[in-house]
């Protein structure tokens, strides 16, 4: 039989050597903090004790998808337009060859290729950053943001011609300081 001020499904009823459970205490938040979180500000948290799936490597976010089309485009723009320079300038100096007393040339010419080879090799590495955007790792978000410095860099040198560079040099920086929880997600 249970008592008439207690509730019928009460396990502790009618046994008065049952321990009672501990009376629930609501936890408060220190003054100043709000009572509820505030939809917008900071990362989703995850429920204490739950286990977070890792995301396939396959499964790339949008954001950083765009970054890399955008730096295969700007690596094989930046690599045509560099062998294409060199080109140019071992034609330039096979007819230089045939003038005597061009020094100056020359050193112009030779500075010219250190040009043209340092643009080759910064195109070379956007592709490989590009294809290695598939693995993830912080480090090859930061090297792409560095990548990507230096593709703004060299747009701004060449600016009229450079405004390609320059832009997707910018939206290669944003983009990828906006993506950092891709590149930080657990893998498998």
């Amino acid at each position: 039989m249970s008592h008439p001020t207690e509730p019928p499904n009460n396990p502790y009823a009618g046994n008065p050597y049952a321990q009672q459970p501990p009376p629930q205490q609501q936890h408060q938040q220190p003054y100043g903090y709000p009572q509820t979180p505030q939809p917008g500000y900071g990362f989703p948290q995850q429920a204490p004790g739950t286990y977070q799936q890792p995301v396939p490597n396959g499964a790339m976010a949008s954001k950083v998808n765009a970054v890399r089309v955008m730096m295969f485009i700007a690596g094989g723009l930046q690599g045509l337009v560099s062998v294409f320079g060199i080109a140019m300038l071992g034609i330039a100096a096979n007819s230089l060859t045939e003038i005597e007393d061009v020094t100056d040339a020359k050193i112009g010419i030779g500075i010219a290729y250190v040009f043209c080879g340092t643009f080759l090799v910064h195109a070379v590495m956007g592709i490989m950053l590009g294809i290695w955007f598939s693995k993830g790792g912080s480090g090859v978000r930061v090297g792409g943001i560095v990548w990507s410095s230096f593709l703004t860099l060299f747009g701004l040198i060449a600016f009229p011609f450079g405004i390609i560079w320059l832009g997707l040099g910018v939206t290669c920086i944003v983009l990828l300081a906006q993506s950092g929880a891709w590149f930080d997600r657990p893998r498998y």
